[in-house]
């Protein structure tokens, strides 16, 4: 026979038992809708987290640290300029920049402020998504006067420490410093901040550490608090300001002008060498570079762990800061006894990778170069097998649904065959093949089963959109994609084949001398 008229034979004779032919359908249909309602909900589960852990920053981005030796004997890969090279050339790499870190003061009349410095590549700096939505994209500037870009949570973040640390913002909260326009001045000494002065050689007082005017150039997005409070500057141009006040720090300490040492243990006396002239500030390069300057990260609960924590605003510890390695500059509790000084080596760099499905395989390949990398995406990946373990589970409860459909299309098919047994016994007098009459019943299953998974995908849209309500408290949600509306069709056609496989073998054994006596 062929296929169509197997297809209308089969219309015809579910059509002669159309009670029996759609409670069988709505069996199917209430099981399809509940294995795909179910797998929905894990799927909806995977989604939600993804986009929680998306929110938090570039799902394409890489941290690389040096990687800790087990022992002594156990040399560690150097995470210098020939590594970063060696990245650029990875197979799915966008983007590469090592990374300098330190934290520093702001002050801007009588506000202050903390504020993160990351010295990179700014060529790169659209590659990380750091594009400047006001003003214009810094560039290198110049020598010890570099051009930057803040984030634009940073505002926001100044207070007034005469004033119990009030936010300083009016009446409306707007905040009442502009990055771009405003004169703010950064130093890296908290004493320098709020004016300790101490006495140099001759007994003169004078004050700590060095106040150095911002270039200013543009306000880029803090990402979700990824960089919250943050400025970025060219890397070179970050490793300068630290050469400098290294370079202070030891003739302050052979003058014997140091009054004492900041949390980075490179505070020295000296006076205020660069004018305060806000956005650009023309102070030249040379006057910067002879003016001493302390740039420790004084963290003391009593200096500047109290400012940070004043007015509410601070930075927000970030996944830059808790993976640097130990003893880097990028520390922001700092290192006490230890200055900052410029080495060959960095604590940190950062991949941009073109792909996400290209991160872990990137990951892997550093990995075995000996370095610890990090990734928003190995939390993804973590969430992706939560997920599908999720799914496994729902999916196996609603095969038990499935299960009681394929029984119920058993059945029919059973007590179709018992009802027909004469007329398949006049079929096979009359020479039909026995796999044709296998066909018939096998047909008229699967009729039945496409029936119910297209009702099922409808029934199971309702549902996706019933169940986020019913269960609010919950915060369920369910998503069915293209694939899986489809997979359950098709899945719901081969669950009534296989019900009706073995009544329908039944069938071909038939005799026909019997089956034609039969009643």
């Amino acid at each position: 026979m062929k296929i169509s008229d197997l297809i209308r034979t089969g219309c015809i004779n579910l059509w002669r038992r159309k009670t029996r032919s759609l409670l069988t359908a709505l069996s199917m249909t209430i099981g399809v809708m509940c294995i795909i309602v179910l797998i929905s909900i894990g799927i909806g589960y995977g989604q939600s987290y993804e986009e929680t852990i998306a929110s938090l920053g570039s799902l394409t981005k890489i941290e690389v640290t040096p990687s800790e030796p087990m022992n002594n004997s156990q040399k560690s890969a150097l995470l210098n300029d020939k590594a970063v090279e060696s990245f650029k050339g990875i197979a799915g790499v966008d983007a590469v920049t090592p990374v300098e870190q330190v934290t520093a003061y702001l002050k801007s009349g009588n506000y202050v402020a903390m504020v993160r410095l990351y010295g990179i590549d700014l060529t790169t700096a659209g590659s990380f998504g750091l594009v400047p939505t006001e003003g214009e994209a810094p560039t290198e500037g110049l020598r010890l006067h570099p051009e930057l870009m803040v984030s634009d949570d940073l505002a926001a973040s100044f207070a007034d420490p005469n004033h119990d640390w009030a936010d300083a913002v009016d009446e409306e909260g707007n905040p009442l410093i502009d990055p771009v326009s405003s004169p703010i001045k950064l130093t890296f000494d908290y004493n320098t901040l709020n004016g300790t002065q101490s006495a140099d050689s001759e007994g003169r007082a004078s004050r700590t550490g060095t106040f150095y005017s911002l270039n200013i150039k543009g306000v880029c997005s803090s990402q979700n608090y990824t960089y919250s409070t943050s400025a970025f500057l060219d890397t070179e141009r970050l490793k300068e300001w630290k050469e400098a006040a290294s370079k202070s720090a030891a003739a302050g300490s052979v003058n014997g002008g140091s009054a004492g040492t900041s949390a980075s243990g490179t505070s020295g006396s000296s006076t205020d060498h660069t004018s305060n002239t806000g956005n650009g500030g023309n102070a030249s390069a040379d006057r910067t570079e002879n003016s001493s300057s302390g740039l420790g990260t004084d963290n003391d609960s009593s200096g500047g762990g109290n400012n940070s924590s004043g007015n509410g605003n601070t930075a927000r510890a970030n996944a830059d800061t808790e993976r640097a390695a130990p003893g880097s500059t990028a520390s922001s509790s700092g290192s006490s006894g230890k200055g900052i000084t410029d080495t060959d080596t960095y604590d940190l760099v950062w991949i941009k990778a073109e792909k996400v499905d290209d991160v872990q395989d990137i990951s892997e390949l550093i990995q075995s170069a000996g370095f610890d990398t990090y990734s928003l995406n190995d939390m993804v990946e973590a969430v992706k097998k939560q997920s599908r373990q999720i799914q496994a589970m729902l999916g196996a409860i609603g095969l038990v649904s499935m299960l009681v459909a394929g029984i119920c299309v058993a059945n029919t098919m059973m007590m179709s065959i018992n009802e027909r047994t004469r007329e398949i016994g006049i079929l096979k007098v009359l020479g039909m093949k026995f796999s044709d009459i296998s066909k018939m019943f096998l047909v008229e299953a699967l009729l039945v089963g496409l029936a119910g998974g297209i009702a099922g995908i409808q029934l199971s849209f309702l549902m996706a959109k019933a169940v986020p309500r019913i269960f609010a408290d919950m915060e369920l949600r369910c998503v069915i994609p293209w694939w899986l509306a489809v997979g359950g069709i098709l899945f719901s056609g081969a669950a009534a084949i296989l019900a009706a496989w073995i009544p329908a073998r039944r069938a071909m054994t038939i005799s026909p001398n019997e089956a034609i006596r039969s009643e």
